[in-house]
């Protein structure tokens, strides 16, 4: 087992349950200081912070990286914060965006019908609600593209909206493929649906859309 060698004062920490595994996700906040880049990542499903050897990096940025050690209760005496938990990573990856790469066509209002709707389609909220049943069948969704991430775990993740569903999951649904629509196109998406779909690294969904074709 790889072991972290840290300078800062009165750290006190246990190695991690899961030192060596690797998580991804994208940068929302940095903070520099005795050496370290602090980083906060958000992987979909929580935030938390993680330390490196000083680089520079932006927020934004999707990353990937290897877990060494964790720490509880961290103090950071050149930031003059304690951090509740933090975990210390090394083997450190950037992630290249493509252009089009990001949440730059959200639909944030809420509607009844989907306006994107054809025959032999279906709305988003309609494939939610029937999640269970549409398991391993070939759906169709008409809708808009708002965010296309290219190459994440060796396959390209597009979010479909047309303003039906609620809450946080208002009109969005995630397919994977090989093929990489532009944000802002309204497209036909054709994919096999898989339910409970946990691809590790953070990566968990309720519903997602598989090995998906879109027609225009």
């Amino acid at each position: 087992m790889k072991k972290v060698c840290l300078t800062i004062a009165a750290l006190t920490c246990a190695l991690a349950l899961h030192a060596g595994d690797i998580y991804e996700g994208t940068v929302v906040d940095t903070l520099d200081g005795g050496g370290y880049t602090y980083m906060q990542i958000d992987d979909t499903k929580k935030k938390y912070w993680v330390a490196v050897e000083g680089t520079k990096v932006e927020k934004g940025t999707e990353v990937r990286f290897t877990e060494e050690l964790r720490a509880k209760n961290f103090e950071s005496k050149s930031l003059n914060r304690t951090f509740d938990e933090i975990v210390f990573a090394s083997n450190l990856q950037y992630r290249t965006k493509v252009p089009e790469a990001g949440n730059l066509a959200l639909i944030s209002e809420q509607v009844k019908e989907s306006p994107y709707k054809q025959k032999d389609t279906m709305s988003v909220k309609e494939a939610w609600e029937k999640r269970a049943s549409l398991k391993d069948k070939t759906i169709s969704i008409r809708g808009k593209v708002v965010k296309a991430s290219q190459n994440i775990i060796s396959r390209n993740w597009i979010h479909i909206q047309d303003g039906t569903g609620e809450g946080s999951e208002v009109g969005r649904i995630v397919f994977t493929s090989k093929e990489l629509p532009k944000v802002g196109d309204i497209v036909t998406a054709t994919g096999v649906v898989t339910v409970d779909k946990d691809f590790g690294s953070g990566y968990f969904y309720k519903i997602i859309v598989e090995n998906a074709t879109f027609t225009k």
